[in-house]
């Protein structure tokens, strides 16, 4: 869904308490996310109707369980069928052909859309270089990958796609360019080639609105669900990624410069500074959490693993390179079963924040945070 289609609703929602009218069929075309029990993250270009689905490399391609989220009374069907679709249970063959093409068609039947949805089998990468971009348009979206072909000659690749804030962002219409997001990729990184820059950013006469005045700079293993995003900005962000090794260490450098004056909620808070946040998180998936989000990502008790400073401690402001080196420690009481580790029943999400409580709407607008060259470290023995 579109910036303009998804501002045009919320408009037309909050006037629908003091108006209410006939409606017509809508006339929307469109995927707005997807979902299902072998999805693990989708990214969609809104703008050029592709989308790449990543699922677990054990996942069965022949019988992929996909839900299409789509606009009032739209329909989905893919534009060739193949033995295994079964479209009553979300089910969908992509053995037979991948990538494959899904036709989207209103409920008033006017208008209709084709996405081209490509299916990758995939594992994490362990280095995170911040060099390649999916896409620029609307805003920056990084991804990494590892080896440039898949592993079995076609789809199954070490690659990750980053997921951050920019989606629900762009809802606020303040970044003229993909440069004035919070998330961006810019020059000048350790190495001499690029890196990532998060920046806390105002959100406007928009973000005070919705009582979200702020948008903390921010980049992370999972997926964005814009749809949610105005209603719990919080379990927007979706934290994980299959994992299938026992995670040693996170490290990689950084610089941050914490912006000047701090706000909660939009009301200045004197004496306080803003600090950035890094780190890693290893849980247990299970069928009443099966992503963690931004307001359980340190506190759930699935959480199985933890690499982050130490509570009340935070990195410090510098305007130069500096490596950082986070150890992953077991929660107390916690084991990591190798049977579920095997299966990708354990999920590791990464996380960078330029406002370390960003996501209650609490840091100081120009903290900057910069990442480059981070790697992760792990084992196949515990």
């Amino acid at each position: 869904m579109k910036i303009k289609t998804l501002i045009a609703c919320f408009i037309l929602a909050c006037a629908a308490s003091s108006c209410i009218q006939d409606e017509a069929l809508n006339s929307e075309a469109a995927i707005d996310a997807c979902t299902g029990s072998d999805v693990q993250q989708a990214a969609i270009d809104f703008e050029n109707f592709t989308i790449q689905l990543y699922v677990s490399k054990a996942a069965d391609l022949a019988k992929v369980n996909i839900n299409f989220q789509l606009p009032t009374g739209a329909t989905i069907a893919p534009v060739t069928s193949h033995d295994g679709d079964d479209p009553s249970i979300a089910s969908y063959n992509f053995k037979a052909e991948n990538p494959r093409k899904f036709k989207v068609t209103s409920e008033n039947k006017s208008f209709e859309a084709t996405y081209n949805i490509t299916l990758w089998q995939t594992e994490m990468p362990d280095t995170y270089h911040f060099e390649n971009l999916s896409s620029d348009n609307p805003f920056h979206v990084l991804y990494e990958q590892d080896n440039t072909e898949g592993t079995d000659g076609s789809y199954v690749v070490r690659r990750l796609e980053w997921a951050s804030g920019n989606p629900g962002f762009n809802l606020t219409a303040m970044a003229k360019n993909p440069t004035e997001f919070p998330t961006v990729q810019v020059t000048g990184g350790v190495n001499g080639g690029k890196c990532l820059k998060l920046e806390t950013k105002s959100t406007g006469s928009f973000g005070t609105m919705v009582k979200m005045p702020i948008a903390a700079g921010n980049l992370f293993i999972g997926s964005f669900d814009t749809a949610n995003a105005l209603v719990d900005a919080m379990k927007a962000t979706r934290f994980g990624f299959p994992f299938f090794y026992y995670p040693v260490k996170l490290e990689g450098h950084y610089k941050f410069k914490a912006g000047s004056q701090f706000t909660s909620n939009g009301t200045v808070v004197e004496g306080r500074q803003d600090h950035c946040d890094i780190y890693g998180v290893l849980y247990e998936a299970d069928e009443n959490v099966s992503f963690l989000d931004g307001a359980n990502s340190l506190t759930s008790s699935n959480i199985v693993m933890l690499a982050r400073k130490a509570s009340g401690t935070y990195w410090p402001e510098t305007d130069t390179w500096q490596p950082f080196t986070l150890d992953f420690e077991l929660k107390p009481g916690k084991s990591i079963n190798p049977d579920k580790l095997d299966k990708g029943i354990y999920k590791l999400a990464i996380v960078f924040s330029s406002s370390v409580d960003g996501a209650s709407f609490e840091g100081a607008v120009g903290s900057t945070l910069h990442i480059d060259e981070v790697k992760l470290t792990s084992t196949n023995q515990q």
